[in-house]
């Protein structure tokens, strides 16, 4: 489903000036915050209330992550990566094992495109509701515990009780002219059906199609948005820049 994003009416002049790179931020620091927030600001309110958002409670982590986040002296301007979601969580009496993911997860508000693993809330504000939108009455027919144990058994087959002396030494990269230990894994007998065909990663938890695999089928792999947006990056990759 295109993600849904409307801009907020109140643009801030530098959002005027129509900037496309994100602005650099500064590491926030958590040791600011010692006590559970229970409001959000108001703008951030106002907003929701425009776009029809819920907000999550203030009595939830996700709901302290994102008051944070939308803090008028943090939003737009200063990430928090993994150790600062520690700290903010500890300094305010709140245990967790998996901080970061509360920052992490959908909200509704779009967050900036940062260095992978911080966070930071986009203002001015914008919806991004793709991820909640996916959510929506989601369901699979059939009883629960028979399917998953249907998948369960097919990783037991194929590779769980797979006899170490069928593993075979192969290439997680087909395409590539390397040998070394870096390109090598050992792999069960099903890995055969896909050789040539697609790229892994040693422990068979991502799998990519090499290009011969790729081209013929780009319909069956992506949609055509993700079409496009390929299309742009190796356009602007390759397309011979005319000379000034």
């Amino acid at each position: 489903m295109p993600s849904k994003t409307r801009k907020f009416k109140k643009m801030s002049s530098r959002a005027k000036a129509g900037a496309k790179t994100p602005l650099a931020t500064t590491l926030l620091n958590p040791d600011l915050y010692s006590k559970k927030f229970d409001e959000y600001p108001p703008d951030v309110v106002e907003y929701a209330k425009q776009n029809n958002l819920q907000l999550p409670l203030l009595s939830s982590m996700r709901g302290q992550a994102l008051a944070l986040m939308s803090q008028p002296e943090v939003r737009g301007q200063q990430h928090l990566g993994r150790d600062e979601t520690v700290k903010f969580f500890k300094n305010i009496g709140v245990e967790t094992t998996d901080a970061i993911q509360q920052f992490n997860k959908a909200t509704g508000l779009k967050r900036m495109k940062t260095t992978r693993g911080n966070y930071c809330l986009q203002y001015p504000f914008e919806c991004d509701t793709t991820d909640l939108d996916k959510r929506k009455g989601v369901s699979i027919s059939g009883d629960r515990n028979s399917i998953i144990n249907t998948i369960k058994e097919w990783w037991k087959k194929n590779l769980v009780d797979v006899p170490n002396e069928e593993w075979q030494i192969g290439h997680l990269d087909p395409t590539v002219d390397d040998s070394s230990e870096k390109n090598l894994a050992y792999q069960p007998p099903i890995q055969g059906k896909y050789r040539d065909r697609f790229k892994f990663d040693q422990f068979f938890l991502k799998m990519w199609p090499t290009a011969n695999e790729l081209v013929p089928k780009m319909n069956e792999f992506y949609t055509e948005k993700e079409q496009r947006v390929i299309y742009d990056a190796l356009k602007q990759k390759f397309e011979v820049k005319p000379t000034p």
